[in-house]
């Protein structure tokens, strides 16, 4: 009852937030009932299909202006409009934003909240599984011009780290690869769907390919959790453990999707930290960079809010434990 009433607020406040920002970008004299219905409306298919090619793509776009360099160029565009000399808090804000997000200290504060909770003695402990679950989608870019061969994204090292795995375990586990189809490529099948290439990878680096299997339809954590489980269920190892790999900063959201689907047994693996564990000495270059705004730190800042969103969105689905969000 108490998730059910939390899970109704933070959607009335939601709504409340939407109400008010549609107001202030749409005239006053367009945004009438049926425009109402209309975004309404966006909103719900929005909720219950995000996989859909077009919904995704509308969804890219509105949540672009909710993210660091969106939300500054909204603040800009208002201070434009009413003149820089009526509007310098906008601007403010909008350079404080940008200061705060792609400033290094910032950024590593934000990823420390969700990396290094995954950590657990659990996850170290854990030594051998009956499987590893490799959430490869965007692992990889497939072998096209100019590219002469498979190549590794900045989340590629959850392929290695599984293969890593898969060598130290000793017990010859089934490694289970979930990417689905790579969005907007037309050809060649095997190219299309990701799954392909990672295991080529995995075989390259000595996972024999007769435990491999693949998951090629997940599009995202739940439908992933969801085929996963009946791959695991069929082979009678649902309930043993299970390494499931992914990058640090998910790794959280995809162990309670994972269960909320009955895999209960789930270790989270997460590999690809942005941050380094509490204790590290850093010298006084390091420390000084750190206050220095860059490029990257303002991409792992962003990652870390569209990582945020996605955790309420589950928890609004009731996919994921209140703690997670």
């Amino acid at each position: 009852m108490f998730l059910l009433l939390t899970r109704i607020l933070l959607w009335l406040l939601i709504a409340v937030i939407l109400y008010n920002l549609f107001k202030k970008v749409i005239p006053k004299e367009y945004f009438t009932l049926l425009g109402g219905l209309f975004l309404f409306g966006f909103i719900v298919v929005a909720f219950f299909s995000p996989g859909n090619d077009a919904i995704s793509t509308i969804w890219e776009v509105l949540s672009f202006f909710l993210k660091p360099v969106g939300a500054s160029i909204v603040l800009l565009g208002f201070a434009l409009r009413q003149g820089l000399d009526k509007s310098k808090n906008q601007v403010m804000a909008a350079l404080l934003i940008l200061l705060l997000a792609s400033t290094p200290f910032f950024s590593n504060l934000l990823a420390a909240s969700t990396e290094q909770a995954v950590v657990t003695p659990e996850s170290a402990a854990a030594q051998t599984a009956s499987a590893i679950v490799v959430l490869g989608q965007g692992t990889t870019q497939p072998d096209e011009p100019p590219r002469t061969q498979v190549q590794l994204t900045d989340t590629g090292d959850r392929i290695l780290y599984a293969a890593q795995l898969y060598r130290q375990s000793g017990n010859n586990p089934l490694v289970v690869v979930s990417a689905g189809p790579r969005p907007n490529l037309q050809g060649n099948q095997d190219q299309i769907v990701e799954a392909n290439d990672i295991r080529s990878l995995l075989v390259q680096f000595g996972v024999p390919q007769s435990r491999i299997v693949l998951e090629p339809t997940g599009i995202n954590l739940r439908t992933s959790a969801e085929e996963v489980e009946d791959i695991l269920r069929d082979r009678g190892i649902a309930d043993n453990r299970v390494f499931l790999v992914t990058s640090a900063y998910n790794s959280r959201r995809a162990q309670q999707a994972f269960r909320s689907v009955g895999l209960n047994n789930v270790v989270a693996k997460p590999t690809g930290f942005f941050t380094v564990q509490p204790g590290t000495t850093s010298t006084i270059n390091q420390w000084i960079e750190s206050f220095i705004p860059s490029v990257e730190a303002l991409t792992v800042t962003t990652r870390i809010v569209e990582e945020f969103y996605a955790s309420i969105y589950y928890y609004l689905r009731g996919w994921q434990a209140p703690a997670v969000v």
